[in-house]
């Protein structure tokens, strides 16, 4: 099942940024291999890296602001 949902969301990636068969094939055979799993492995992957750097980051600032605040107080 996940690989269906790589395969789909590689495939809409390439064809949303390419629009052009020849490219789309020159790009998944060059930097994928040809298989559209990668693709989106790699897309979704790092989204998911960006939401938990975010994450991270929010919750960093809030320890921090909160001792600071403790220490003012």
């Amino acid at each position: 099942m996940g690989d269906l949902i790589y395969i789909f969301v590689g495939w809409s990636y390439l064809w949303i940024r390419y629009r052009n068969k020849k490219t789309i094939a020159y790009i998944l055979n060059e930097k994928y291999d040809g298989d559209y799993r990668y693709v989106g492995a790699e897309l979704l992957l790092s989204a998911f890296g960006i939401f938990l750097i975010i994450i991270l980051g929010a919750f960093l600032i809030i320890v921090i602001g909160r001792a600071i605040y403790d220490l003012i107080n």
